[in-house]
């Protein structure tokens, strides 16, 4: 449990079965996700709230169930967690590109030095090539991990000037990091987990799939801010969209 320090992963997959309606829950946000843009605004809006419920209950809070009136609040509160996310990738693409064109040269320029036809080559490009994949898989893996703050923050504070709270951040960081990486490698295995499970349901299941995960993330995210503050962290004011 969290507060005895630790991530209950338990938990995370069990918490939207507390609410007798959590299926109509899951089928909400998944109809939000297939909604182009809009949609998953609306999706990490409830995110959002899952995390809150969490900021204010404890890790044992009940799940709050998808109300339509708060539709606005919803994509006001995602709004503000999409922004995050967007300056995030607006940052990393350039690295991403540089990164792309110093593996495309490293892979054509060995393998042309060793020989593109032999079997040297070609198991020396393959190698390089699933090395640089791992890099990506790592760098993409930080990158979550360094905006899960801001995420938080944007999920709990309607001020858009107190989401980028570099102090906050590297205060969260630095008390949650560890935690935060393996949060986020918990939720790459499971959403390809998913992901497969719900080709095998007929396609159809990848939809679904892509709901839950979001549930889960969502109270991942907020026992890391209730780890945050068992460790001594600053608390950030809750308030509605």
């Amino acid at each position: 449990m969290v507060e005895g320090g630790a991530i209950d992963y338990r938990r995370a997959l069990r918490y939207q079965l507390d609410d007798e309606n959590w299926v109509t829950t899951l089928l909400c946000v998944t109809v939000a996700m297939i909604v182009p843009l809009v949609g998953g605004i609306v999706a990490l809006g409830y995110q959002g709230h899952v995390i809150e419920a969490l900021a204010r209950g404890g890790a044992g809070a009940p799940p709050p169930r998808f109300d339509f009136d708060q539709l606005v609040d919803y994509l006001l509160r995602g709004l503000r967690m999409f922004v995050v996310s967007l300056v995030v990738m607006l940052v990393l693409l350039p690295v991403l590109w540089i990164g792309s064109v110093i593996m495309l040269a490293v892979v054509l320029g060995t393998t042309h030095a060793i020989g593109p036809q032999s079997t040297t080559g070609i198991v020396v490009g393959c190698g390089l090539t699933g090395l640089f994949v791992l890099l990506y898989l790592v760098v993409g893996l930080a990158a979550a991990v360094v905006m899960t703050p801001s995420i938080v923050r944007a999920a709990l504070d309607r001020d858009f000037g107190n989401i980028f709270d570099l102090a906050f951040a590297r205060d969260f960081l630095a008390r949650t990091g560890r935690d935060g990486w393996w949060v986020h490698l918990f939720i790459i295995v499971l959403s390809i987990g998913l992901f497969i499970v719900g080709l095998l349901a007929l396609i159809i299941g990848v939809f679904p799939a892509m709901g839950f995960t979001v549930l889960v993330q969502g109270h991942l995210y907020g026992q890391l801010y209730l780890l945050y503050l068992r460790r001594g962290g600053r608390r950030v004011e809750v308030a509605t969209a």
